[in-house]
């Protein structure tokens, strides 16, 4: 049968082959290299192994990308000085806490000491071996993705639950919020968390209310109930309404990140043992 419309069976054609060849991406990848041609060498073998690979090479910069979108795994040339000044970060647990590698051309005991001490994941030396990397990647991957604690966030100001949001993501949490604690039961079901981070002065039902709402559930008695609040003189009244913990405002991060692991790692061993 003769196409009365050609162009436009060119033009579909042409939009199935590249939607056929689209890179079907399955996590994100940070690089951090002082010599961009290298990086995006890299990033090149890396994307034909179903990265989405962003590369950066000011440490700011990358620590800022991490708050917004945290990334699978973090790959990092520390070899230059920009490189010893994004070790540093790390050290300190400036930059998040997703999977670390190190690449370089220095090859000792002492080295590799430093970066086991600084929380590095990998050390792969120069000439680098993308392939042997992209499957370092994806085992840490794997890894962290089971180990994930899963966290619903509620807080009636949005960019709060943003932010708490971001800083547990990019601890490697799967982290829902809402806005609304009447959405709660709602998010339980459907997200099964484990454990709920929550406002205190919320308008309709407080933090309190809801804690206790939940309590009503016999399939959430035991699940970890976390206040934010800087009325510190509620603390006692929510530990006896069914709080696992109180965190006063304004919450350090790295706090933040350490008492919902804590708290989240109990909670997951205690249902192993049921």
């Amino acid at each position: 049968m003769d196409n009365d419309f050609p162009g436009l069976q060119e033009v579909s054609n042409e939009e199935s082959f590249e939607e056929l060849n689209q890179p079907d991406y399955h996590s994100l990848v940070y690089l951090y290299f002082a010599d961009n041609e290298a990086a995006q060498q890299l990033a090149t073998t890396l994307e034909l192994h179903h990265h989405e690979v962003i590369c950066f090479d000011d440490a700011d910069e990358l620590q800022s990308a991490i708050i917004v979108r945290a990334p699978q795994a973090l790959v990092m040339d520390v070899d230059s000085t920009a490189g010893e000044i994004a070790r540093k970060k790390i050290g300190n647990r400036i930059i998040g806490n997703c999977p670390v590698i190190y690449v370089s051309a220095i090859d000792d005991f002492m080295q590799r000491l430093a970066a086991v001490r600084e929380g590095a994941e990998g050390y792969f030396l120069k000439p680098l071996d993308a392939d042997a990397l992209s499957a370092r990647i994806d085992e840490k991957i794997a890894r962290n993705e089971v180990m994930a604690y899963r966290i619903l966030v509620v807080d009636d100001d949005e960019m709060l639950a943003s932010y708490y949001e971001a800083i547990l993501s990019s601890a490697g949490m799967h982290v829902k919020s809402i806005n609304d604690p009447v959405e709660v039961l709602d998010a339980l079901k459907k997200f099964k968390p484990e454990l709920v981070l929550t406002d205190l002065n919320m308008p309709v039902c407080n933090g309190l209310e809801m804690a206790q709402i939940i309590r009503q559930n016999n399939r959430y008695l035991d699940i970890p109930i976390v206040f934010l609040s800087s009325e510190t003189q509620k603390e006692m009244l929510a530990i006896e309404t069914g709080a696992d913990d109180f965190l006063s405002k304004p919450i350090d991060p790295e706090k933040l990140i350490s008492t919902i692991a804590s708290r989240a790692e109990r909670y997951r061993n205690l249902r192993k043992q049921r």
